[in-house]
């Protein structure tokens, strides 16, 4: 039977997100989704044992999120936060249980977004998903205070209490893109700096430039580079169109995707071509370090 797991005190920036929703761009619906995948499924497969997108997962951008939790809660938070139980810290990157009437505190630290799963949770599903789309407001919710997260403990869920993850290891230096079409020189000589950063999207600037104007209306993705008429790269996020009038001048390779995430306005960032055979190789890489990050026994069996 469903019950109350949670009532949020104070929201933060926070929203409602999952894996997002597939197999709806044909009919104008984003996919939407965690904004940084690894540490989202990371927080999924703590708190449930599996590398699952459906499990749906509070993403932090900003502030302080509150939570009294209402029933024995098995839990678990991944990303830059601090974070306490009742007062008492709490660490990051590993499950724990929290107690009726207990306060969770998430702090966000930055850089990039915090995630709070939670076993057993079952917000509403629009779509088939939980994620929330911030630009057109579809599907999950921007959590406000007073909001009240139902679900049902599963069985056996305190015997995840205690599983944790390894750090990832970490790409550096230029973020990687495969080209699209057109010349893509200047934007892998170019260093760039961040303007602007939201789910949407991430702008660019370097000073005086000119792009080359719009196209015909036609399908984008996430991570695709679109070049504005001002000469501006916009990189395309989880609640970016789904088609769009700039030529796409790059894609961004799936392994350097979550770097992305991590960009805030002043930062500066570079690109570096690679084909599709090598973004192919370091997705699987990237796929395959990921599992190997969790201490969980069912995801190690």
């Amino acid at each position: 039977m469903t019950g109350l797991l949670a009532t949020v005190l104070r929201p933060g920036l926070t929203t409602v997100q999952d894996g997002g929703r597939r197999g709806f761009t044909d009919v104008g619906v984003p996919r939407s989704g965690a904004l940084h995948r690894e540490r989202y499924l990371i927080a999924a497969g703590l708190v449930t044992g599996a590398l699952d997108p459906r499990t749906p997962a509070l993403e932090v951008l900003g502030g302080l999120l509150e939570l009294e939790l209402r029933a024995s809660v098995v839990f678990a938070i991944v990303g830059p936060a601090d974070v306490a139980l009742d007062g008492s810290v709490s660490a990051t990157g590993s499950t724990h249980v929290g107690q009726v009437g207990a306060v969770l505190s998430i702090r966000w630290g930055g850089p990039g977004p915090v995630y709070v799963g939670l076993a057993g949770w079952q917000p509403p599903l629009v779509l088939g998903s939980a994620a929330t789309d911030t630009f057109s407001r579809l599907g999950g919710s921007i959590v406000a205070a007073g909001a009240e997260l139902e679900g049902t403990t599963p069985e056996g869920a305190a015997a995840q209490v205690g599983a944790f993850h390894r750090p990832l290891v970490q790409d550096r230096g230029p973020v990687r893109v495969v080209p699209a079409s057109g010349p893509v020189q200047d934007l892998i000589t170019t260093t760039w700096r961040v303007s602007q950063a939201s789910r949407s999207g991430i702008r660019l600037a370097a000073g005086d430039r000119r792009g080359s104007g719009t196209v015909p209306s036609s399908p984008t993705v996430p991570g695709a580079i679109q070049l504005t008429p001002s000469g501006e790269p916009i990189i395309l996020g989880p609640d970016g169109a789904i088609t769009g009038g700039y030529p796409v001048t790059a894609v961004v390779a799936d392994a350097d995707r979550d770097r992305v995430s991590l960009l805030a306005p002043g930062d500066e960032v570079g690109f570096r071509a690679i084909d599709v055979t090598e973004a192919a190789r370091l997705s699987r890489e990237r796929k395959a370090w990921l599992r190997r990050s969790l201490a969980h026994a069912r995801l190690l069996a």
